[in-house]
């Protein structure tokens, strides 16, 4: 069987609140809504856009991070908890006699912080980044299935 972590009702509500943000070019902070999906960082960071795949006894995550260099990624597993932060930064080149008229390109931050179902093997994790999209392997933890103890 395989899971899938499918959007909570109140990451619509999140995904409104960034549009809204982004439309009125205010970053405000982010909402309190208690759901694990809604875990930004810092005022003007991005939720960073997240599948979710079990596959067997391994995790697939694949992470949208545009712009993000991989030098910029950072990744923290504790147990069944993943939290992932980026920053994508753009440097200006402004050359003697060039005015910059108009510019909109500039540092972004994306951020994303959540439980699995079942703790994952830190040690063994594996992570890989290309065109812009990170891709976790994260194996679950053996679980304890218990054994039942003859009596002599």
């Amino acid at each position: 069987m395989n899971l899938v972590l499918r959007r909570e009702p109140l990451s619509l509500l999140d995904d409104m609140y960034e549009t809204f943000a982004n439309r009125v070019g205010y970053a405000m902070p982010a909402p309190a809504w208690g759901s694990p999906a809604a875990a930004w960082g810092s005022p003007g960071t991005t939720r960073a856009r997240l599948d979710v795949v079990e596959k067997g006894d391994v995790y697939e995550i694949k992470v949208d991070l545009p712009g993000v260099k991989k030098g910029d990624i950072q990744i923290d597993l504790n147990d069944n908890h993943v939290a992932i932060s980026a920053a994508a930064r753009t440097d200006r080149e402004v050359k003697d006699g060039e005015v910059a008229i108009y510019s909109e390109r500039q540092t972004s931050q994306f951020a994303r912080s959540f439980d699995l179902p079942q703790p994952v093997m830190e040690d063994k994790a594996d992570a890989s980044f290309e065109d812009g999209v990170l891709t976790l392997k994260l194996p679950k933890k053996k679980t304890h299935t218990g054994r039942r103890l003859a009596i002599r």
